[in-house]
């Protein structure tokens, strides 16, 4: 059951009392990529300090779809995710990472690009396969994908470019998340 306080998103905030235990689909990149990610983050701070908290290069992570706070996670609800997750068709493609910005109500700094068709299509068709099991999902209007780089920046960032950064794309995970714990993953769906 979600806490009647629970954040609503992975935007920031302070965590709700309890054992919270947050659980969403992501990219998550791979150690190599996550290094560049964190080379490119430093960048961006030097260059536009944000006043704000730096992520760690462990906690980088593309959130596709987001499943809620619980207090506790149902075990039934992980299951039916997994098995969403399993259900998807997923082929390799390549996202690109060309700008940082800010979400400036949120205070949020993170690294974005133009997306592509293939990152929409996964978003769409894990919406769906989860909807098919019966997963509820919070309201989402649209997609903004994006790597949360630092929270609480003071100082909002307008669009940056920075140096690229490839990432090939032949996965996702279900990840579980608690406060001040390292992100669990539940389950990989890697593609065919």
């Amino acid at each position: 059951m979600q806490p009647a306080d629970a954040q609503p998103d992975l935007l920031g905030g302070a965590p709700s009392p309890g054992d919270v235990q947050r659980l969403f689909f992501a990219l998550v990149p791979p150690p190599a990529l996550r290094d560049r990610i964190a080379a490119a983050a430093a960048a961006v701070e030097r260059a536009h300090p944000s006043g704000g908290r730096m992520l760690k290069p462990d906690r980088y992570h593309l959130t596709l779809r987001f499943l809620g706070d619980f207090d506790p996670l149902p075990p039934s609800l992980a299951d039916a995710a997994r098995a969403a997750g399993d259900a998807v068709p997923l082929r390799p493609f390549e996202l690109l990472l060309d700008h940082a910005g800010s979400f400036g109500r949120n205070g949020v700094r993170w690294l974005g690009g133009p997306g592509s068709d293939a990152l929409q299509a996964l978003w769409r068709d894990l919406g769906d396969a989860l909807a098919r099991r019966g997963v509820r999902l919070p309201r989402e209007t649209s997609f903004a994908p994006h790597v949360t780089i630092a929270r609480a920046a003071r100082a909002p960032l307008g669009r940056t470019p920075i140096d690229p950064l490839s990432w090939p794309v032949d996965g996702f995970a279900l990840v579980l998340g608690r406060p001040g714990r390292p992100y669990e993953i539940l389950h990989r769906r890697e593609a065919a």
